[in-house]
């Protein structure tokens, strides 16, 4: 059972010097850092291959919480793949530590959280879509009329045009005319019925 301390650094701290020095005198096995650079490093360790590469019963510490995720979702999705692997979380400056009892308690808050915030999203997506609707807005996207198809077919089959002038001639993208093209004649006879 490793104790594996983890680092990140931000746009605003840049340094990790301090996070490392907490993770040591926490008692960390390991300790691997990600620094927020343009330029890629080769001690750059992404959060992600650190979690894969720890087993059942190892214990991840971070100084703080929010060096985890950048935003919530990601900070709920990191703690519902902690517990599916078995692993633990310690964040020093949250005083949370899932090896202990209270330890399950922060567990089933990120899991409420995180269903929480799917609801919200999805309500969100709802209400926008309603809104659009009301105000004669249709996502998607806009119909073709059937002359317009008539045009692109006649001008792909029977003037042999490339796709880039059909395009461009029936103000449609390429895989739009694309589409068309290869319609079966039994679909396009229902779209011109």
């Amino acid at each position: 059972m490793k104790i594996i301390g983890y680092a990140r650094s931000t746009i605003i701290d840049n340094s990790t010097s301090e996070q490392i020095n907490k993770l040591k005198e926490f008692g960390c096995n390991d300790y691997f850092h990600e620094t927020y650079s343009l330029e890629e490093s080769e001690e750059n360790h992404s959060l992600e291959s650190v979690v894969a590469q720890m087993q059942p019963g190892d214990t991840l510490v971070v100084t703080e919480l929010h060096r985890l995720g950048k935003t919530t979702r990601q900070l709920t999705e990191l703690t519902d793949l902690l517990k599916q692997r078995e692993l633990h979380l310690v964040s020093l400056a949250e005083n949370i530590d899932t090896r202990e009892p209270m330890g399950e308690v922060y567990f089933n808050l990120m899991e409420g959280l995180a269903i929480m915030e799917r609801s919200l999203i999805k309500e969100r997506t709802l209400v926008g879509l309603n809104k659009a609707r009301k105000k004669g807005k249709i996502g998607g996207r806009p119909k073709i009329d059937p002359k317009t198809i008539k045009k692109i077919r006649h001008l792909y089959y029977e003037k042999k045009e490339t796709i880039q002038y059909i395009s461009e001639k029936c103000g449609v993208s390429v895989g739009t005319c694309y589409k068309y093209i290869k319609l079966s004649e039994e679909e396009w006879r229902k779209l011109r019925s």
